[in-house]
């Protein structure tokens, strides 16, 4: 799976990537901007590691974007910064961000949550597979339907025919 990791640390940035090499397929972006071109670039499924401050856009920025777009919409957005007080959490949440992660962040707590991430993503492409198939036997089922009836139409017996037998009550005939 891919993961786009936009900070515009050159340290952090390496040190993201060692963390997370092993486990995805990294793309790196240095700034707002260019992770914002970036996940509209990826195919999805995609997760995202943003930077809150990066110069073009802010990782507030690139959630917004990328909640507005449906392209990216179902992107996974995970926001790494120092702010750590409530109001800038509740902020970052209210822009996209799906988790928020503050500086110095541990590199097992990092992992996980971006595994959690991946386990999300995963369960989306899973529900939307079966949404299609569910999709596709609705419609052969229509078209089922729609034969059958046309079928039974077609042989519907008419209300009275003279050759039919007669039913008689009384005495049986030897």
């Amino acid at each position: 799976m891919k993961l786009l990791i936009a900070e515009d640390d050159a340290f952090f940035r390496k040190i993201l990537h060692m963390l997370l090499r092993s486990e995805f397929e990294i793309i790196a972006a240095e700034n707002g901007t260019e992770a914002w071109q970036r996940l509209k670039e990826i195919e999805w499924p995609v997760l995202a590691i943003l930077d809150w401050v990066m110069p073009g856009m802010s990782g507030p920025q690139v959630c917004r974007e990328a909640r507005a777009c449906p392209e990216t919409a179902n992107s996974y957005l995970i926001l790494l910064t120092a702010r750590n007080s409530a109001a800038d959490i509740v902020a970052g949440l209210h822009a996209g961000a799906d988790d928020y992660v503050t500086k110095p962040f541990e590199a097992e707590e990092l992992r996980a949550r971006v595994r959690l991430g991946r386990r999300i993503v995963e369960l989306q492409m899973t529900v939307q597979a079966q949404s299609v198939r569910l999709q596709g036997v609705l419609a052969r089922d229509k078209e089922l339907q729609a034969e059958f009836g046309s079928a039974s139409r077609r042989r519907r017996l008419p209300q009275s025919v003279s050759s039919a037998p007669t039913v008689r009550t009384g005495q049986p005939r030897f």
